[in-house]
């Protein structure tokens, strides 16, 4: 078992008359210039953060799987935990790892070997797609947020008319009617809740759940709510 934790954020605050401006700079040695991460749900780069993490571990980039994902935000959209585990080969050894990133940036990351790791989608690709979500479409501003994402398998249902249900495409919503997978193949639940302070869990309502156009390819049915409005590949 190895296990690491690494620092790499620098905090750098630009104070204004009117407030201030806080930005969080993940710093990692590659000989390039620092990336600047903003720590807010409303434009939060995971695919750069992404990038950081696969060189800091050293995962083979292309062995990649995420498992889970959470994301926790404040009333004013900034991120105050942000979770997630991956699979991956390092020096073709296969391994589970686990990320956390703070409020100030900071990224701790734990590694174990392991025997099998399972199917799945890069992080990359459904990080991509999860920076993209625009929430201001989707939930109400000034709400604390909890945005949850696992992996599911076998015989699955998803209906409207229980909670609202979206297609997912490059930043692009499109409300859907009825999805339906049985398939062993998997695909990643996109679940959108309002956060309760109160909870235990810090879960409060599901307001909704979005599903990539990758991951709609592998559904059996497919409904929109209006066709006008699907969304294409």
């Amino acid at each position: 078992m190895t296990s690491q934790e690494i620092l790499i954020a620098l905090t750098v605050c630009i104070a204004f008359a009117a407030g201030a401006l806080s930005t969080f700079v993940l710093i990692y040695d590659t000989g390039s210039s620092a990336v600047s991460l903003p720590q807010n749900i409303y434009g939060l780069p995971l695919s750069e953060m992404w990038t950081i993490v696969a060189d800091q571990t050293g995962v083979e980039n292309v062995t990649a799987v995420l498992g889970e994902a959470e994301i926790v935000t404040a009333d004013d959209g900034s991120v105050e935990s942000l979770n997630f585990d991956f699979y991956g080969e390092n020096e073709s050894r296969r391994h589970w790892y686990r990320v956390s990133v703070g409020p100030a940036g900071t990224i701790t990351w734990d590694s174990h070997e392991i025997d099998k790791a399972p199917a799945g989608e890069h992080p990359f690709a459904l990080f991509s797609e999860i920076e993209r979500i625009p929430y201001r479409e989707l939930v109400d501003e000034g709400a604390g947020l909890i945005v949850s994402v696992g992996a599911l398998s076998g015989d699955v249902g998803y209906n409207a008319g229980y909670r609202p249900l979206f297609a997912l495409s490059r930043g692009t919503i499109a409300p859907l009617e009825r999805v339906a997978f049985s398939t062993d193949e998997p695909w990643y639940d996109i679940a959108v809740f309002y956060r309760t302070e109160n909870s235990p869990s810090r879960k409060g309502t599901h307001y909704c759940t979005l599903l990539t156009l990758r991951d709609l390819d592998r559904a059996e049915t497919v409904d929109y709510r209006d066709a006008e409005f699907s969304i294409g590949a």
